[in-house]
């Protein structure tokens, strides 16, 4: 992971996921996420997200590959968390991609439709929890 955050924002983000996340944890997310979108992105969560959603998809085969299996809610709860945890930089958005399919997908057994249900399960849950 390129960005020096994104340890730290993935241990939250589980914690987030499964609503064992305290106070103090969400605040340091919000940081980090805010401190993220201005130093890599320029403030601009549009071209942030655009990015994830570029690097990711490429990295899962593209709308003919694997990507092309998802729904349209199954793929942005997987640009949203690869976002989240993952805070890619500019200059290394798809590497961190594919480390995050290496890490998230192949290395979970579950497959990529098997992360995204259970993401879009885990983002459904309360307003503001994820």
């Amino acid at each position: 992971m390129v960005n020096r955050y994104a340890e730290e924002q993935l241990v939250i983000v589980a914690k987030m996921l499964m609503r064992t996340v305290t106070r103090r944890e969400r605040a340091r997310f919000d940081k980090n996420h805010d401190r993220w979108l201005r130093e890599e992105w320029h403030g601009s969560e549009m071209r942030a997200v655009v990015a994830c959603l570029a690097a990711v998809s490429r990295a899962c085969g593209g709308p003919r590959g694997e990507w092309g299996t998802l729904t349209q809610e199954e793929q942005s709860a997987v640009v949203r968390y690869f976002g989240m945890t993952y805070l890619p930089t500019q200059d290394e958005a798809y590497e961190d991609a594919e480390e995050f399919v290496e890490t998230e997908v192949r290395g979970l057994d579950i497959g990529l439709k098997g992360l995204a249900q259970h993401l879009v399960r885990a983002f459904s849950g309360s307003p503001g929890s994820a």
